[in-house]
């Protein structure tokens, strides 16, 4: 089930101001101990691809805030591109990104986007013109809020799960964000492939 059309229509209002959720179902959790040992952790400003490996079978994403977390997933062969975007793309970054799946022959893509906080969009920014060149489905959004996400990312089924960080439920206002929008323009840097 493609969720694109619902994201646009949703998008032409004023969206940004609350959580924004679209999915097919909650989300699971997943426990910080069972993902450590085989999980590759995704850096702010950094994107790779890469193909199902046991070894590294997650990605993990911790302390989302006014970043964002695009997934493609290949289906077919279970291959991942992650990147963790901080500031808006420009034309050169977004080709960037599509160049490793360009290359899947036969896709199937599944593509997730998760995170920003409140009245932040410019990551957002270019993400059309991406969709409609990978030619997959949006399945998952997961955007604003003030709640700070952490998330594993399982390679082997293309599953985003809430990750807990401490190894138990969070409490309620546990994952609110602390971080001011000023705090944060000092992270934001160039998208590197890693």
């Amino acid at each position: 089930m493609d969720l694109w059309n619902s994201y646009k229509e949703r998008a032409l209002g004023d969206y940004a101001a609350s959580a924004f959720k679209l999915n097919t179902g909650e989300r699971k959790h997943t426990s910080l101990n069972m993902v450590a040992g085989k999980a590759r952790e995704l850096e702010m400003n950094t994107a790779f691809f890469q193909h199902y490996d046991e070894s590294s079978r997650y990605v993990t994403v911790k302390d989302l805030t006014y970043d964002l977390l695009l997934t493609v997933y290949d289906v077919n062969t279970r291959s991942t591109m992650a990147a963790r975007i901080t500031r808006e793309l420009g034309k050169n970054d977004w080709e960037r990104l599509l160049s490793p799946v360009k290359k899947v022959r036969h896709p199937n893509f599944e593509m997730r986007i998760i995170g920003l906080q409140n009245n932040f969009v410019a990551p957002l920014s270019g993400l059309d013109m991406f969709y409609k060149v990978l030619g997959g489905m949006l399945m998952e959004v997961d955007l604003f809020g003030n709640n700070v996400r952490h998330i594993a990312f399982d390679t082997k089924t293309g599953m985003p799960y809430d990750l807990l960080l401490e190894n138990r439920l969070y409490r309620p206002g546990e994952l609110v964000c602390k971080i001011s929008r000023e705090d944060f323009s000092s992270r934001e840097g160039q998208l590197l492939f890693v």
